[in-house]
């Protein structure tokens, strides 16, 4: 799996963009990469991009994904979830237990997504 970053500090946002394929344990090594950046900020709110993602999951790894992310995720902020208009089960299960266990949204568009998070979308780079 590939991943990306990019910590936008004046917009206090964080986008994360997803590639391929993956597992539980990359989706959270990635996330925790990115808390060694300099310009972390647990409060920064997220859009987290898995539009040309495809997850390999199953129900003890999405129970081990809860149990992780719950000693990480700060709950402080929002998280919006962009997906495409098709997307797997596993997938699904895995943006229902986002929704659970943080403020976070599933979007089909960057637009929406920036105005769920008060941010206008005049401002972000493509």
């Amino acid at each position: 799996m590939k991943f990306k970053y990019e910590i936008l500090p004046d917009l206090k946002l964080i986008k994360e963009y997803y590639y391929g394929y993956f597992k539980w344990n990359d989706l959270i090594q990635h996330t925790l990469s990115t808390r060694t950046d300099e310009l972390f900020n647990e409060s920064y709110n997220v859009i987290s991009d898995f539009t040309r993602a495809k997850v390999l999951l199953n129900i003890k790894d999405l129970d081990d994904y809860i149990d992780e992310y719950e000693k990480y995720s700060p709950i402080l902020n929002k998280c919006a979830i962009l997906v495409s208009h098709s997307y797997d089960t596993p997938m699904a299960m895995l943006f229902e237990i986002q929704v659970r266990i943080q403020n976070a949204k599933v979007f089909y568009t960057e637009e929406e997504a920036l105005n769920w998070l008060e941010i206008d979308p005049v401002h972000v780079k493509k």
